[in-house]
């Protein structure tokens, strides 16, 4: 098994930035700073125990004795899985930038002091950092809802399968064969099921604390609302206002 990565809270760049942050009285800045690289670190272990239960989950599927089922659940299994590593993707993006902030942070904090060190923590744009994150699980778990759904047009064929084997007087080693496909189906379903939940967990997780990190999400909800209360004329009147500025 491959090293675990280095989590990003322990990351030698990370460290120093809190610390400069810290003695410089920018608490609130840290405190940002912080609760994006514990969420970001969260993410990660979630989706490694994840990938672990995939490959669990695979082992599964090579077992099913009806191979075009196999077939077919295999090719759900590559979808799933390629969407995860979509999402790993997404966040480890989200780290390494992280990380590279950092280090710039803390140049500019001595090369130019405490004032740039508070303006460019701002640079970081952590709201819109989640906001992004807050989207890339949506169409995440959105992907795992329609493999789920995929899942029971399958788990209904072997169904029907099963039932006229079992009326035709079919062997009873064949019945029992799909009997525990039925099985296997039955946790792969949950499987999906439960990626699917956990991303939206990780969405509204993204979400709250984009919201609380500094209302960039906020602000767009307010301008929507506006948008759609304001009256019809006032709409058309906005882009002669534009062409004005």
């Amino acid at each position: 098994m491959a090293e675990p990565a280095i989590a990003l809270r322990e990351h030698p760049q990370i460290i120093e930035l809190f610390t400069v942050l810290e003695q410089n009285g920018l608490h609130q800045q840290k405190d940002e700073v912080q609760a994006l690289v514990s969420y970001i670190d969260g993410m990660e272990d979630k989706l490694s125990r994840m990938v672990d239960e995939m490959t669990a989950m695979r082992k599964e599927v090579d077992r099913l004795h009806d191979r075009s089922i196999q077939a077919r659940c295999t090719f759900l299994m590559n979808e799933a899985e390629n969407k995860v590593h979509q999402v790993s993707s997404m966040v480890s993006t989200a780290k390494n930038n992280t990380i590279s902030a950092a280090g710039r942070m803390v140049q500019t904090f001595h090369e130019k002091g405490r004032a740039a060190l508070r303006h460019a923590v701002q640079a970081l744009r952590i709201p819109a950092v989640l906001t992004r994150m807050e989207h890339g699980f949506s169409h995440a778990s959105q992907a795992m809802e329609k493999c789920a759904g995929r899942m029971d047009v399958i788990r209904e064929e072997l169904h029907l399968k099963s039932a006229g084997r079992a009326l035709t007087g079919k062997e009873a080693q064949q019945v029992k064969e799909l009997d525990a496909d039925k099985g296997v189906l039955a946790k792969l379903r949950g499987f999906l099921t439960s990626c699917g939940k956990a991303f939206s967990e990780m969405e509204r997780g993204a979400g709250r604390l984009a919201e609380k990190a500094g209302g960039e999400k906020a602000s767009v909800k307010t301008e929507l609302t506006a948008l759609k209360a304001a009256p019809s004329g006032q709409h058309r009147a906005d882009p002669g206002k534009d062409k004005a500025r």
